[in-house]
């Protein structure tokens, strides 16, 4: 069930956004990391760390979303370009007590025009077959290209146009 999510505030994740990422990582239920992740994630590396908050804006965004009152952060959603230039792979994390609320479509929404204000024109999605909410959200892009599919897992890409993405079913 989706639904408006109350007055979110989202703006850009920055590399001094540690604390946000590591708080949101840990407001992710065992389950949601494997989704986000294809495989138990206890913790975040050092590595990983870096590589979340290694954002230039351009061929690698990311956006947090807050809370109303009292603030906190409740999603994170990142394209990364990939080598083709028009193109780039999309990634989004919902913390569990925020999930089915609008969330993610809000995130999703807010970095397609970001994406498309850089020359992005595809997203790729990998997700887990089960992943029921991922697949949902991912329809909202429109129709997909199955890009391959092994074991519990597709990628899929998504033709971004111009259509504007809603919460709405």
């Amino acid at each position: 069930m989706s639904a408006e999510p109350p007055r979110i505030t989202i703006r850009p994740l920055e590399p001094s956004d540690r604390r946000i990422v590591a708080f949101t990582f840990g407001h992710l239920s065992e389950r949601s990391r494997f989704q986000r992740f294809f495989a138990p994630k206890p913790a975040l590396s050092p590595r990983d760390m870096s590589r979340l908050l290694n954002v230039d804006h351009w061929h690698h965004e990311a956006l947090i979303a807050f809370s109303p009152r009292p603030r906190a952060p409740i999603g994170i959603a990142r394209y990364i370009r990939l080598d083709e230039f028009d193109a780039a792979e999309v990634a989004i994390a919902v913390v569990d007590g925020w999930q089915h609320r609008g969330v993610g479509i809000t995130l999703l929404a807010a970095l397609t025009e970001r994406a498309r204000s850089a020359g992005v024109r595809r997203f790729q999605m990998s997700m887990l077959r089960d992943n029921v909410a991922a697949r949902a959200l991912a329809k909202k892009l429109g129709p997909p290209t199955a890009i391959a599919a092994a074991g519990n897992v597709v990628e899929l890409s998504y033709s971004l146009g111009r259509r504007r993405l809603t919460a709405a079913p």
